[in-house]
């Protein structure tokens, strides 16, 4: 995996679909409305080429360019990598055979939090904590002392069709059942062990014992803070969607024969994926119109869709454009025996154990010896350096 920086990502998108950095004084609310409906209507044009034509860089540089923009950023992180770079490994310390995983809570002001900070930073998706229930997680290596990826947990989508369509829900009952589950929202492996497919480990240890016993220990006994509601428990699925389509890293995820990443459909190909780059842009408009919302508690989660929703009206533009085309393949995890007679209404049935060292020895045999084998060049590099 290589990082990109954000200016390199921002040149790799042509100039008509990059934000400006602010309205000149002297521009008026017309000029400025008819420069981002270009800007948008390009954004539109080149990101269909890009799902058209299968263009993951494309893809991977809007994700980059989408980052908020933070001066300090670059220099607080250098300064925790210095902090932690002897906790990322060089391929050529790592003995495969010995690797051996754990799950770190990564809690916020904790190593593990620093450590799952810098890892998060190192993806091109936009950076966020999670919004509502959050589990963070670090998958570590005890026996090399070195970080090998993060698992990222956060509150499942209100709507999510694939999702909805498997499950019965009973009326009026959807949302709360829907919140006995999470949705993965960054789960992956940084080099060396990311060239051993170490994000088929990060997946697969979803699937295991500590997840769900931490979701008991963080939220038991806890109420939502929106609706004073009950907390539901247990935690009995989690969802997660590929970020390019088709996911080769949850595609056959198994534990000898049992599935652990069930693949459910396909997303609808709607969203703000291929206008978040312009999010700044369209918030200068839409505050100069005085029809700006802030996100914020309270508010909802859906904050950036009303925005750009209500940009896209007051620019004359179709609401179809919020279809960018690139359906993300989703995938469910089963935390209970029975989970469809549950959504239905029913009992859940028993939890399904799986414990951290069983996912681990058979990622070894299944993935990780064989790659090292097959690619003797996985422990040349120096990847502190990158």
């Amino acid at each position: 995996m290589r990082a990109m920086s954000k200016s390199a990502a921002v040149r790799a998108i042509p100039a008509a679909v990059r934000p400006r950095a602010a309205a000149q004084p002297s521009a008026t609310k017309s000029a400025q409305a008819q420069q981002l409906r270009e800007a948008i209507l390009r954004a539109c044009t080149d990101f269909e080429h890009s799902v058209r034509t299968g263009d993951k860089g494309y893809l991977r540089a809007l994700h980059l360019a989408a980052q908020p923009h933070d001066p300090s950023r670059p220099k607080r992180l250098s300064a925790l990598f210095t902090k932690r770079q002897s906790q990322f490994r060089n391929g050529c310390e790592i003995d495969v055979a010995r690797i051996r995983p754990r799950l770190l809570p990564a809690n916020d002001r904790t190593d593990a939090g620093e450590l799952f900070q810098l890892t998060r930073a190192l993806w091109s998706m936009p950076y966020n904590k999670g919004y509502g229930r959050r589990l963070r997680f670090v998958v570590y290596d005890e026996e090399h002392d070195g970080v090998i990826g993060i698992i990222g947990l956060q509150s499942p989508p209100a709507d999510l069709s694939a999702r909805d369509a498997k499950f019965d829900y009973p009326e009026g009952r959807k949302l709360e059942l829907v919140n006995s589950t999470m949705d993965a929202y960054a789960v992956g492996a940084v080099p060396p062990y990311s060239y051993l497919l170490g994000g088929k480990l990060c997946a697969g240890l979803i699937a295991t014992d500590p997840i769900r016993q931490a979701y008991w220990r963080r939220y038991a006994g806890k109420k939502s803070e929106m609706d004073k509601k009950s907390i539901a428990q247990p935690l009995v699925a989690v969802t997660t969607t590929s970020a390019f389509g088709r996911s080769s890293q949850y595609n056959r995820l198994r534990y000898w024969d049992r599935l652990l990443a069930e693949p459910v459909g396909y997303t609808s190909g709607y969203g703000t994926l291929h206008l978040e780059h312009l999010y700044a842009h369209i918030c200068e408009f839409l505050q100069t119109a005085g029809q700006f919302t802030v996100g914020g508690f309270g508010n909802g989660p859906k904050v950036r869709w009303q925005n750009i929703t209500r940009a896209l009206i007051l620019l004359d533009l179709p609401g179809s454009m919020l279809r960018h085309g690139l359906q993300r393949e989703l995938f469910l995890y089963r935390f209970v025996t029975d989970l469809e007679r549950g959504m239905a209404g029913g009992s859940f049935g028993a939890p399904i154990s799986l414990t951290v060292e069983a996912v681990s020895e058979y990622w070894k045999d299944r993935w990780a010896l064989p790659s090292a084998e097959r690619r003797p060049e996985w422990s040349l590099g120096d990847e502190r350096e990158m």
